[in-house]
């Protein structure tokens, strides 16, 4: 049982996306906030922003699940006790749970963002001038009192009264959030939680603020002029309940534990009592490897931390002598500034941050040529960047610089060499490989002074590069990685290109209600395609059907339609094929049988070959090439497409871009290549008259068969 409820007064746009629990919880935003059992997550939707937080357990106490309120559901009561009693705070705009069989399951709430606000726990880290300004502190603690009494007034407390917690706006005006642990007590239960709400503002209060502001707060809380016996005995209760407990700093087990639900800015312990102000997070490896910017001496680093069980000593001690490496000769990479062990476990490297630092565009010849010279370079001198692409390479201050010290290695050989060559050569398409190879080569033969590595050996090599990395990123579309977000459940399986999940995330909930309500591409038995508009950008949603109980059957414990659709469409754009970008994959379940399927695609705008050519008496110019340069891309990869109607091909610009993959295969042999190519090719002519200009324009662009 689902009950989910966007509340009256919330924007079109956000109802929108915040339609369902299914909707809410495959948003995807900056991360704010993490623990056990929720995450908390900031998204912007037309203009406005919102922050979701979104619970999946109630503890480990199993009776839990079943007897207690969620916390969720006591979140959004409390928040909107604090409308009813003038407190403010956020406004409410969605919240809802799930059960199953009675047990709670996972829920969420939505509140708007208010805006120009930070928390005064982000002041007093940035040591905001303001905290030093009397006025405006004392406006500031007089609001906190009012706050405080106004709870403790109604027996209420908050349960996490913390400075995080209030956010202050730019006129000064404080506002109350995050309220799950917040309720009712009586006494002889209210005191000591009344003590314990005072003592957590005064955790941080004590570090930033004068003793007299501290008791100038208390005063105010308690409207006294003068303070008596119990406040004094409650003061002593207050100072002494945190005594010998600091502020929570990251360690390696909770970044470990954190998978990709790390929060930024943090602040992480160094062995030692040192500390690393963590600002942002480049890259997470989850449990293993993790790339911030940050700041350590108050100096700007890049942070590299390795928090693996296993193994961070040693990724670590390479990392330190791939850069020393790489200073012994000569080459360019940012300097080391510190390393050593996390306080407890795990280890870090701070390097020089290159401020405006970029890697190098795979569309510049002339940056390509500076990364293929700095690879010679390393080879005359006898390393390799074992794990080699362009990624691995900055351009800042007018230079190139090798990053990533833990891929530094030895080259042991010249076909070492060679291969790491080759590699880095396969990072590019098999177009461009053929197009720049003599410019790159020359590139690299200047750093190597003037050796040239065996041309066949090479080929070779490139060849066997290219398989590797393409089984690898196919492997990749499948399960959860940086690139993609994939989840298997008994119902459904979905993956979807990271980067768009928050935009995907109203079709994801209901892709059959956006096909629906989307302008008709095609209404047919087997597959139904729509053109639909989300945030103003058009995407092509295809849902491949069920047409029989027969057909259920026979797809039941097959890969769909679908599912081979966005293997093939990601096979082709890593081998430069044109094709509409792949965003999403669905596929409906019920355990392990596959129902119908959905595919979405970017929408690519131009005319199909069929109609682009309907008054045609003769191939023009560029389409006959663009027929040739797509076919021969084709027969290079050994890729048979399987229903070459010419209506499965957009004409955008002098470029053919193809469709309806969902019958593509690549070939392992020639042979079996060949008689799928020669089907092909005669399906293929059979889109123009026998004996018609067109046909034999056509007949002469196509590879032979």
């Amino acid at each position: 049982m689902s009950q989910w409820q966007v509340l009256p007064g919330a924007e079109v746009a956000a109802a929108e996306h915040f339609a369902d629990l299914d909707a809410v919880f495959a948003l995807e935003g900056v991360i704010v906030a993490k623990d056990s059992l929720t995450l908390t997550v900031r998204v912007e939707i037309d203009g406005h922003r919102y922050y979701i937080k979104r619970y999946h357990g109630l503890g480990k106490k199993p009776l839990k699940r079943w007897l207690a309120t969620p916390r969720v559901q006591i979140e959004w009561e409390n928040l909107q006790r604090f409308a009813e009693w003038g407190i403010a705070t956020a406004r409410l705009v969605a919240c809802g749970l799930e059960r199953r069989g009675g047990l709670f399951v996972r829920g969420a709430l939505i509140t708007e963002e208010i805006p120009g606000t930070t928390d005064l726990a982000r002041l007093a880290r940035g040591g905001d001038p303001r905290l030093k300004s009397q006025s405006w502190w004392h406006g500031v603690s007089a609001q906190v009192a009012d706050i405080a009494r106004r709870m403790h007034g109604r027996h209420f407390v908050h349960g996490d009264f913390k400075w995080r917690n209030l956010l202050v706006d730019a006129d000064g005006r404080v506002f109350l959030i995050d309220c799950p642990s917040g309720g009712f007590w009586w006494p002889p239960f209210l005191e000591y939680r009344i003590v314990k709400d005072l003592a957590c503002l005064d955790k941080l209060a004590k570090r930033h603020l004068t003793r007299t502001q501290r008791l100038r707060f208390y005063l105010e809380y308690a409207r006294k002029k003068k303070l008596d016996t119990a406040d004094k005995r409650r003061i002593r209760r207050i100072a002494a309940f945190f005594e010998g407990r600091d502020e929570e700093q990251e360690s390696a087990a909770s970044l470990r534990a954190g998978g990709r639900r790390l929060l930024a800015p943090c602040a992480i312990a160094l062995e030692g009592g040192g500390e690393l102000a963590l600002e942002r997070w480049l890259r997470i490896l989850p449990g293993k490897r993790l790339t911030g910017v940050g700041r350590w001496n108050g100096r700007p680093v890049l942070a590299k931390l390795f928090v693996a069980a296993h193994g961070a000593e040693r990724h670590w001690s390479r990392e330190c002598r791939g850069i020393e490496a790489l200073k012994a000769h000569e080459l360019p990479t940012p300097a080391l500034l510190a390393g050593g062990r996390l306080a407890g476990a795990g280890h870090f490297v701070l390097t020089e941050f290159l401020e405006g630092a970029r890697t190098p565009d795979a569309a510049s010849p002339d940056e390509l040529a500076a990364v293929f010279e700095a690879v010679g370079r390393m080879h005359a001198r006898g390393v390799l960047q074992e794990d080699v692409h362009l990624g691995n390479f900055l351009l800042a201050g007018g230079g190139l610089h090798v990053i990533d010290g833990d891929a530094i290695r030895p080259a042991r050989s010249e076909r070492a060499c060679l291969d790491n060559l080759a590699l880095l050569f396969a990072q590019l398409t098999p177009a461009d490989c053929r197009t720049l190879q003599i410019t790159l080569l020359a590139a690299y033969r200047r750093g190597h002074g003037g050796a040239a590595p065996d041309a066949a050996q090479l080929a070779a090599s490139i060849a066997r590069a290219r398989e590797a990395r393409l089984a690898d990123y196919l492997g990749k579309c499948l399960r959860d990685c940086s690139l993609f977000q994939s989840a298997q459940r008994a119902d459904r399986f979905f993956s979807m290109v990271r980067e768009e999940a928050d935009f995907l995330a109203p079709v994801m909930a209901d892709p059959d209600a956006w096909l629906e309500q989307g302008v008709p591409l095609k209404r047919g038995r087997s597959a139904s395609l729509a053109l639909v508009e989300l945030e103003g950008r058009k995407l092509v949603i295809k849902r491949y059907n069920i047409k029989s109980a027969g057909h259920a059957l026979s797809r039941a414990l097959r890969p769909s339609r679908a599912w081979h659709s966005w293997i093939e469409a990601h096979r082709l754009r890593f081998l430069g094929i044109a094709t509409p970008r792949p965003l999403a994959l669905i596929e409906r379940r019920l355990g392990p049988l596959r129902g119908r399927a959905w595919l979405v695609s970017e929408y690519c705008a131009g005319p199909n070959l069929q109609d682009r050519l309907a008054a045609a008496e003769n191939v023009p110019a560029g389409i006959g090439e663009a027929v040739h340069d797509l076919f021969n891309q084709l027969a290079e990869a050994r890729i048979s497409h399987g229903d070459l109607k010419a209506s499965n091909f957009i004409c955008g610009g002098e470029e053919l871009s193809v469709l309806d993959l969902d019958a593509m295969k690549r070939h392992d042999s020639e042979v079996a290549w060949r008689r799928a190519w020669s089907r092909d090719r005669a399906r293929f002519l059979r889109n123009w008259p026998e004996g018609s200009a067109l046909r034999r324009a056509m007949d002469a662009a196509l590879p032979p068969a």
